[in-house]
């Protein structure tokens, strides 16, 4: 009786053995799909948007700064909705800490590290008014040329004049997001900060305002195709700290150069730290 009760248990275990492979692949699968409708619903979005600030970029030239803030408007209600509607397709989840550091109207240059795809999505969302810097790539996307031109997004790629640029908008009480590392982050780490917030900092006087983003489990990483999607919802922190004043990096003996050199490695330290505690907390 003993190899006749075996061999009638085996199917029924085998069985069993597969519908949680079966379910498991039908939930990826879905996953995938809610993903995909995500990136079809931004290119479509991104043409809408294109279409509204287009007869705002026909304005005489001399209102181009209030055409530039205007349009950055529409593109923050164009974020806000679109980080909504990944939350209702059960992509992401979002949680904001110290975010009132980010809703004055005062000027400040806010600088993040670069985890995902989104992340300038999530922060512009958050932002009344926001100079961005942007790829080159993003000023010849056909989708989204019209829009960062009008929107007065700067490149990337103009040197020491992006500086001085930064420092003019800056002046005229208007904010800047940078991400310092200049593209995504590799997985688990931050790459090497690049000076240029710094300088931008020295040369306005402005304060700098660190946002310290993580993603959990990872999603949408450099070089990681879209429809490698993770087994749940990824979970976004993003912590504002508290601003670091340029200032206190400058004295008679300190040249610019120097100053810049001691600020940007005291971002990446702050930044390293923070993430280490947040990977500790997970």
């Amino acid at each position: 009786m003993a190899p006749t009760s075996e061999v009638a248990t085996a199917p029924a275990s085998s069985g069993a053995a597969s519908r949680p492979a079966r379910t498991q692949a039908v939930a990826h699968g879905w996953r995938v799909l809610r993903t995909g409708v995500a990136f079809v619903t931004f290119g479509v979005g991104a043409i809408v948007v294109a279409g509204i600030v287009w007869p705002l970029r026909l304005l005489p030239e001399e209102t181009s700064a209030r055409r530039e803030v205007a349009v950055q408007r529409v593109v923050r209600a164009a974020f806000r909705l679109f980080a909504w509607w990944m939350r209702r397709l059960g992509l992401i989840r979002v949680a904001w800490i110290g975010a009132e550091g980010l809703r004055a109207r005062a000027p400040r240059l806010v600088v993040a590290n670069h985890p995902t795809l989104i992340d300038v999505v999530l922060l512009l969302a958050q932002l009344p008014q926001a100079d961005c810097i942007v790829k080159t790539a993003a000023r010849r996307n056909p989708f989204m040329r019209g829009i960062v031109t009008a929107a007065g997004y700067l490149a990337n790629d103009h040197g020491d004049a992006l500086v001085d640029a930064c420092a003019e908008r800056i002046a005229r009480g208007r904010s800047v997001v940078l991400f310092p590392e200049g593209t995504r982050s590799p997985r688990g780490g931050l790459r090497r900060f690049q000076r240029g917030a710094a300088h931008i900092a020295l040369k306005s006087g402005c304060s700098i305002v660190p946002v310290v983003i993580t993603c959990r489990p990872p999603m949408l990483l450099k070089e990681q195709s879209w429809y490698d999607v993770p087994d749940r919802r990824a979970c976004f922190v993003l912590r504002v700290g508290e601003p670091i004043d340029p200032a206190q990096y400058l004295d008679a003996e300190t040249t610019v150069p120097v100053a810049a050199r001691r600020l940007t490695a005291d971002l990446q330290t702050l930044y390293d730290r923070q993430l280490s505690a947040d990977e500790g907390r997970t």
